[in-house]
């Protein structure tokens, strides 16, 4: 009997600790929840404010919320608010709810875990839960069913056409590109057909007269002139005698012309020097004086004519 009366006695002390320890971590942490308001339209959204309250050293350890809360839908959930100072710490989390049934509902009660450090024992606190009355849409009775609104059209603005003007703008450049290669190549083909159809020294005394009379020396523009001035003359040779002089040098152009039977070896020592001149034009920057300039037009002129085919004679006078 004895050994029994010691039993219960030691198992009341415990109950007894176990009861003012529990109560002492109560007081030492606090938690509550509350809404901004407990009646909402259906669909419409609550703020729930978390609040804990703690001494230190007691550990703090909040839920993890998932997509809802009871039959509340979690909207949104803003970060820990946290206010620390010697003697207290403080938590506050705003979670954002909604609902779309009406009725009565309870957000149920959030539990809370912490740890009292100082004897390494873990236990939790619950807040309480809380009504909400969620109201439907008031549909009146009385009056006739209409139908459903038709949908909205927003008036058009500059933007909404700028898809379609970059559209068309794009189209007509497009055209405009093509229209003007077919026309580059229809002209590319009537001067080839021209230049088939004429004698060398046809096209090339109609040239050399179009670029005397452009003025382009004595308008300052004496590279241009040189340039094209060579070339008039590479185009005849190339077609009158078959030598390449369009790829060639000008010192392999004269040595080609040299080599040809009955050409005037003075006429070619002319064009030598005409060749020469125009080249440091075009590749030295050189400056000719006004009777250079005049001598190389001269020596193109007198080196078509001296060269022409003679069964062509009446062609060319016709041609002037």
């Amino acid at each position: 009997m004895k050994f029994f009366k010691i039993l219960t006695l030691l198992l009341v002390s415990i109950s007894s600790f176990g009861s003012y320890l529990f109560k002492s971590f109560a007081q030492e942490v606090e938690v509550k929840a509350k809404v901004d308001t407990n009646n909402i339209l259906i669909g419409d959204q609550i703020n729930l404010e978390l609040y804990v309250k703690s001494k230190p050293p007691t550990e703090i350890i909040l839920p993890v919320f998932q997509d809802s809360l009871g039959k509340f839908e979690i909207v949104a959930l803003d970060v820990i608010d946290t206010q620390k100072t010697k003697d207290v710490l403080i938590l506050k989390r705003n979670i954002k709810l909604t609902i779309f049934d009406s009725g009565y509902y309870f957000i149920p009660s959030i539990s809370v875990l912490y740890l009292k450090t100082s004897v390494n024992q873990y236990s939790t606190v619950q807040t309480d839960s809380l009504a909400i009355y969620v109201r439907g849409i008031e549909v009146d009775t009385t009056k006739d069913i209409k139908d459903i609104k038709g949908i909205i059209e927003v008036p058009y603005t500059i933007w909404d056409y700028i898809p379609y003007i970059l559209w068309v703008f794009g189209i007509i450049l497009i055209l405009g590109f093509i229209y003007y290669l077919l026309r580059k190549r229809k002209q590319i083909k009537e001067v080839i057909a021209e230049e088939i159809k004429l004698p060398p020294h046809v096209i090339a005394l109609k040239e050399l007269k179009q670029l005397d009379s452009e003025k382009l020396w004595q308008k300052g523009e004496v590279k241009q002139f040189h340039t094209r001035l060579t070339e008039i003359i590479r185009k005849y040779i190339e077609r009158r005698f078959s030598i390449p002089a369009l790829e060639m040098i000008s010192s392999e152009i004269i040595h080609n012309l040299y080599g040809l039977d009955n050409m005037d070896r003075e006429l070619v020592k002319k064009l030598a020097r005409s060749f020469e001149i125009s080249d440091l034009v075009k590749f030295a920057k050189f400056l000719p004086l006004p009777d250079e300039n005049t001598f190389c037009l001269q020596v193109a002129f007198e080196f078509v004519e001296k060269t022409k085919p003679l069964d062509n004679v009446s062609q060319n006078s016709n041609a002037k």
